[in-house]
């Protein structure tokens, strides 16, 4: 049981490995992107970029309405169905599609929104729509577990994103050019991912199975309210700076939260995307193995985002400054606080992904739910009196209760899993870090980060964070003996 375990903790290894450099490059490139989105729009433009994203990105729900991570876990437990599933969930989605951005049309119309942001919310609403369906696709290579076929649909979007998006801007086009960039990568998205498809997976059907069509609906419809309450929880801040304040605010905002919120989501989507197939098979054979993916993945990240986060509160101004060249100081208090819900973000990620494999999607979407809830009633109380500074405290609050709910939740309908004494020793490290390199702040930046990752590892081994459980782990993913 043991080596089969250890098999398939290096599989698991393998694909965070491909998964993981897709999602670091991609992120680098990103970076720039965001970078010289900010630089070269300003705070308004760069505020209706990211409004009419927000804004978009929960109407598209309800084009997918949780059918692609249903058919994660289906697949990953019978793929001899994959052909059957995918096929089916096209053709549901393609008029779902439909639906949505007639839906979208109409809201723009109603609200009455200006010339410049009724464009957007349309060029961005046609690319999220796209993307929804071509990550119909994607989720069937992750069911697979063939992440390489993900990391190369990743890194050929943001290639095609970044490339013709700064084009557009050094040579003078403004925000509306940047959305025609994004649709036409949504077209090419979707050529991408139907060509790996039908080459590598499935044949192209065009046979409905109503009763199919059904299930997907009905099961998929907790995924769906989940994906729903996730993009309140995460863009609900923006669209409600945009209603209550000024474009001004959603840019300085988003220029604070972006960065934050793109490398936890980065570092957290390495981890659940590869454990998540592995976690639903195991619940169903292994649930020992199961508890052990849950406790050793949270150690890991918690390991990380605890110095990550201490580092981003202490060095927030030299952060910004480099990040967009001494503009955007408004945004350095909004960082600070942002950055402490980093270590929170990443442990709910698994614990998260382990409700849904262990079939309790419904109190993942619920707890969520409450959480999104909790947040568009902190930032309508915050936001009117301190702006971009009250949604960054509401968004941090909310974090800490979807972290508590969660483990609430397995606690009570699984089993008690010991997470969070795993914690201290990576808290009480980040300390001695921060207590070590605060007096000399003003120092070269990567010169400071360099002597805090030293400290922190330093501390993590005289705290004794690691046992003989992580050396055997260790040697094994290493394919020595024990």
């Amino acid at each position: 049981m043991f080596s089969g375990y250890m098999n398939q903790i290096q599989r698991i290894v393998k694909n965070m490995g491909v998964t993981g450099t897709a999602q670091i490059l991609t992120a680098l490139i990103s970076f720039v992107l965001v970078i010289y989105l900010a630089r070269f729009l300003g705070e308004a433009d760069f505020g209706k970029y990211n409004f009419a994203f927000s804004f978009t990105s929960l109407f598209v729900i309800f084009a997918d309405l949780g059918v692609n991570q249903l058919l994660i876990r289906e697949i990953a437990r019978e793929k001899q169905l994959s052909e059957h599933y995918v096929n089916n969930a096209i053709l549901l989605k393609v008029s779902l599609s439909i639906l949505t951005f007639i839906g979208i049309v109409l809201i723009t119309w109603l609200l009455r929104f200006p010339k410049t942001l009724s464009i957007l919310l349309y060029l961005f609403g046609i690319y999220n729509i796209l993307l929804t369906l071509s990550s119909t696709y994607l989720s069937l290579f992750q069911a697979w577990e063939k992440m390489e076929y993900v990391a190369l649909f990743q890194i050929i979007e943001r290639i095609i994103i970044v490339t013709l998006t700064l084009t557009v801007l050094f040579m003078g086009y403004g925000v509306i050019a940047v959305g025609y960039i994004y649709m036409l990568a949504g077209i090419i998205d979707m050529i991408v991912a139907v060509t790996i498809s039908f080459k590598k997976f499935i044949r192209p059907l065009f046979k409905i199975d109503w009763e199919l069509q059904k299930k997907l609906l009905i099961m998929g419809l907790p995924f769906g309210l989940n994906s729903l309450f996730a993009v309140f929880f995460f863009k609900i801040d923006t669209i409600l700076l945009g209603f209550l304040k000024d474009d001004v605010a959603v840019g300085i905002y988003n220029a604070a939260y972006n960065p934050l919120l793109s490398l936890s989501m980065i570092v957290a989507g390495i981890v659940s995307t590869a454990i998540y197939p592995v976690m639903s098979k195991y619940y169903k054979k292994n649930k020992k193995s199961l508890e052990k993916f849950t406790i050793i993945s949270s150690k890991y990240l918690a390991i990380l985002g605890f110095p990550v986060a201490t580092g981003c509160f202490i060095l927030a101004d030299k952060f910004i400054s480099i990040l967009y060249a001494g503009g955007y100081t408004s945004a350095i208090i909004a960082f600070q606080i942002l950055a402490l819900f980093i270590p929170f973000r990443l442990v709910s990620s698994i614990t998260g992904t382990l409700l849904t494999s262990i079939n309790r999607q419904g109190y993942r979407m619920f707890s969520v739910g409450i959480s999104a809830a909790f947040n568009i009633i902190l930032n309508l109380i915050l936001i009117p009196y301190y702006s971009y500074i009250g949604a960054s405290i509401a968004t941090v609050l909310s974090e800490l209760l979807l972290y508590t709910l969660f483990f609430f939740y397995i606690g009570r309908y699984y089993k008690t899993i010991k997470v969070n004494q795993t914690f201290t020793k990576p808290l009480i490290a980040s300390i001695i870090m921060a207590l070590t390199i605060y007096p000399i702040k003003n120092l070269n930046t990567f010169i400071l980060i360099g002597l805090a990752t030293l400290i922190y590892f330093i501390s993590l081994f005289l705290l004794r964070t690691f046992g003989d459980d992580d050396r055997l782990l260790l040697n094994n993913l290493l394919g020595k003996e024990a």
